[in-house]
């Protein structure tokens, strides 16, 4: 494929159709279509859309040149065509666009693929129906193994059970965690599985979506794995965001045993593209403290919650703006706060404010990961004239609509090159 991507960008400015891209790609339209969504979450037409916007709008940016000429030279049919497409994308003119702080970048795929065959499969779009099905809440103290729990539980008591079986995590009923299964035989009478930790549920409506789907081997950390590049890597690639709709993973069996899960991710085109905006201090303060190596995020962000707890117990009920620094082998992590506080006699916690300056600011309604945000923003800053360090940046959770799915803001300091 990486012959294909080439042609690709040789060839911007030229009609490009499925015929070509196949032939210099070495495959057929359908393997074509598949290998586009898997390698960069997206399809042919939005790549090579996207490809082109964000060449001509470097040039908007760094020329003079006329807008019709702009316009033909990365590939569009007109002048009209692409303030269209401007319009369409950025919600502004052209000019507006030049004149402004907002940047709109979307670089070339790298030849390094988003996919992670250790973990899962190939991804792929597909609108499907999740049938109708009946809800069985298992119930267990600790949340390890859960779900091997839960279907083991279940296919012991019910060893010829011949439909379909999904599940998904549930909802935490005081000390004990939840997992549910969506069985498809809803005439089957489960009662007997009440004496073994679970609990009756209704019957649930047919559901139909959109899905980013994935195969993977039944095992936790593989399946853990393979949900955290879904949801974080591949999703933050690509054209499409999460709906908040439930999440499926369906279990595939051979022999009566689970032997592997396909995942279902419902999914939407985004109504919001990355954005990259060129601003001055932000004027923000966080609290914030420092944690080192293993599970160092999880640390950091535990003590400065339990410091706020105990001495200003009204920020963590109203905190819903999280800050995180990622060092090679540190996490620094915090909650936004309105102005500085009184710390107490504490060791590692303190306030931050950002400084005076010039920023690169990044953002997105997919959380996605950590270092593909910071490497795009370093890799924006480099090709501008900018100089950044990877060090500096950090990001800004924002749960304000929904704590199960926050967009995220990525601040990096820059500074501009001076011969």
């Amino acid at each position: 494929m990486n012959s294909l991507f080439k042609y690709i960008e040789n060839n911007l400015p030229s009609e490009l159709d499925a015929g070509s891209l196949s032939r210099a790609g070495y495959v057929s339209h359908a393997q074509l279509y598949r290998d586009f969504y898997n390698l960069t979450g997206h399809s042919v037409k939005e790549y090579i859309r996207k490809r082109r916007l964000s060449n001509a709008l470097a040039l908007i940016k760094a020329s003079c040149s006329p807008l019709a000429d702009i316009a033909y030279q990365c590939g569009y049919s007109s002048q009209q065509t692409f303030c269209r497409a401007v319009k369409q994308t950025l919600g502004m003119t052209p000019l507006k666009y030049k004149d402004g702080d907002m940047y709109y970048f979307y670089p070339p795929y790298d030849g390094e693929p988003v996919q992670n065959a250790a973990f899962c499969g190939a991804v792929t779009l597909t609108s499907k129906t999740i049938p109708q099905t009946v809800c069985l809440r298992f119930y267990h103290s600790s949340i390890k193994y859960i779900e091997n729990k839960a279907i083991n539980t279940f296919l012991k008591l019910f060893p010829d059970y011949n439909g379909r079986i999904f599940g998904r995590n549930g909802k935490q009923n005081g000390s004990r965690f939840c997992y549910e299964l969506y069985l498809t035989d809803v005439d089957q009478d489960y009662t007997v599985l009440k004496d073994y930790g679970y609990k009756l549920s209704k019957i649930t409506a047919p559901f139909t979506a959109t899905f980013a789907s994935s195969t993977v081997k039944n095992d936790e950390d593989k399946i853990n794995a393979a949900w955290n590049y879904l949801y974080h890597t591949w999703l933050q690639n690509s054209m499409f965001e999460y709906t908040n709709d439930p999440y499926y993973e369906e279990y595939i069996l051979k022999g009566g045993s689970p032997l592997k899960l396909k995942l279902y991710l419902p999914i939407k085109k985004r109504a919001d593209e990355t954005k990259i905006t060129l601003i001055n201090d932000p004027g923000l303060c966080f609290i914030i403290t420092k944690a080192k190596g293993y599970n160092a995020e999880k640390i950091a962000s535990k003590t400065v919650i339990d410091y706020l707890s105990e001495n200003y117990p009204y920020i963590v009920k109203t905190s819903k703006e999280f800050y995180l620094r990622k060092e090679i082998y540190s996490c620094v992590c915090g909650v936004k706060i309105n102005s500085e506080l009184r710390i107490k006699d504490v060791d590692n916690v303190e306030n931050m404010t950002t400084n005076k300056g010039s920023y690169l600011m990044l953002t997105s309604s997919v959380m996605g990961d950590y270092d593909r945000y910071a490497n795009l923003l370093l890799s924006f800053a480099h090709d501008n004239g900018m100089i950044a360090d990877k060090r500096d940046i950090f990001s800004v959770y924002d749960a304000k609509e929904s704590f199960e799915n926050p967009k995220i803001r990525m601040y990096c300091p820059v500074n501009f090159e001076t011969k």
